[in-house]
């Protein structure tokens, strides 16, 4: 079993040399924090840089501090932190923890770990308005359970990429989901269970798909 403790290892390790997280102490908010940093390590392998600034702008701040609830990306309520993904094209994302991203229909999505344009994401922090789905590289849907996820999990997910679309969009847990991977699998939709800091080729997996979306994205800026 996956603990809280592993979980902050792995992403302390995989964030060393930045600057400590400032943690909940809840292993469904380290989860995230975990499978961002897998996002950040996918990048770097595909040749970005990465960095990290709170909202207000500060570069490289210390502690690092993610949200533990689903907020607005413009929200000036907590100074939080993201990360800035940088490759040399040019090409530049921001990497949130628990930011709302609007569909195509206008509806709200929580977005437990939302890859975003830079200028989109500056842009609505100007504005106070929430990031279009056409400007999300890449979300994640990240589940922490002690037991098995249930069907209804995989419906849920379903609903959401139906109005933010299928590509770059991914369903993650430490659980077992053998009938919501049945599911996914039918509709072609991107997923991996029994992601574990415990287990290097669950990493390996994972970090293989999101380098994928990242090299996807820089092929379509040559």
């Amino acid at each position: 079993m996956t603990s809280l403790a592993d979980l902050q290892a792995a992403y302390n390790t995989l964030l060393s040399g930045y600057a400590p997280v400032a943690s909940s102490g809840q292993a469904n908010d380290a989860f995230e924090v975990y499978v961002m940093t897998l996002a950040l390590r996918a990048a770097r392998e595909e040749g970005a840089s990465v960095s990290f600034e709170s909202a207000s702008g500060t570069h490289n701040p210390s502690p690092l501090r993610f949200r533990t609830a689903p907020g607005r990306i413009y929200s000036p309520a907590n100074d939080y932190s993201h990360a800035r993904i940088d490759f040399p094209q040019g090409l530049s994302f921001e990497a949130h923890v628990g930011v709302y991203v609007e569909g195509l229909a206008g509806v709200l999505h929580e977005c437990d770990i939302a890859v975003i344009e830079a200028a989109e994401a500056q842009f609505c922090r100007r504005n106070w308005v929430h990031p279009k789905k056409a400007d999300v590289l890449m979300t994640a849907e990240c589940k922490f359970y002690t037991g098995k996820l249930g069907i209804a999990l995989g419906r849920e997910f379903l609903g959401t990429t139906a109005d933010l679309g299928s590509d770059g969009r991914f369903m993650l847990s430490n659980s077992d989901g053998r009938s919501v991977d049945r599911v996914l699998a039918h509709h072609k939709r991107k997923r991996h269970f029994g992601l574990t800091p415990l287990n290097a080729d669950s990493e390996v997996q994972v970090v293989a798909q999101f380098r994928e979306v990242f090299r996807n994205a820089r092929a379509k800026r040559r």
